[in-house]
């Protein structure tokens, strides 16, 4: 089975491009990829649900059940180079908003991420579905491989445990994030 990408929600596409085309229109684009990109060459790609964890969830031992999803993020596209990526915040009255466009270094981390899934051997046997998990309070993000049976986490460099572009099962993740997460969570 190859890598399932999820649908996003119907017209989120179509938003995220008006914003990036209005952007390049008002040349209101401030990092330097987007801001050198033709606005006809830009396009999206690998769109993927964002999930996110809190501090308490991981200190607490929590594992994948406690993270919350939060939007959607697509890869921008220029000429078919990654340059750059889009995320939305779903809104309290349900609808996506574009939330932010940013080329930091969990961009590259990502393309590079995608490239390494796509030669797990993990893949043909259990149909994964792309999400990408958040954990702001410890600067960690990964890529996650969800599927009913199994899931895997990848995580995105620069990461606070390393294993950065390495599948690894959600225990030995998570008991790798959990001392950090107590270090970094205040005594009550």
């Amino acid at each position: 089975m190859p890598l399932n990408v999820p649908d996003p929600p119907p017209g989120v596409p179509d938003q995220v491009m008006s914003k990036l085309h209005a952007f390049a229109d008002g040349a209101k684009f401030t990092t330097p990829a987007l801001r050198g990109a033709r606005k006809d060459h830009l396009g999206l790609s690998t769109p993927h649900q964002v999930f996110t964890m809190g501090l308490d969830d991981i200190a607490s031992g929590g594992g994948l059940g406690r993270a919350q999803p939060v939007g959607w993020r697509f890869l921008i596209q220029d000429g078919g180079r990654t340059i750059a990526g889009a995320e939305t915040t779903l809104a309290a009255d349900g609808t996506h908003e574009v939330s932010q466009l940013n080329e930091g270094p969990f961009v590259a981390a990502t393309d590079d991420a995608m490239t390494a899934i796509h030669n797990l051997p993990q893949l043909e046997a259990a149909g994964f579905e792309l999400r990408l998990l958040r954990i702001p309070a410890l600067y960690m993000m990964a890529m996650w491989l969800h599927a009913p049976a199994t899931d895997l986490l990848v995580p995105l460099a620069p990461s606070p445990i390393a294993k950065e572009g390495k599948p690894i099962p959600p225990a030995e993740f998570f008991a790798d994030l959990s001392e950090l997460a107590r270090q970094t969570t205040p005594p009550a």
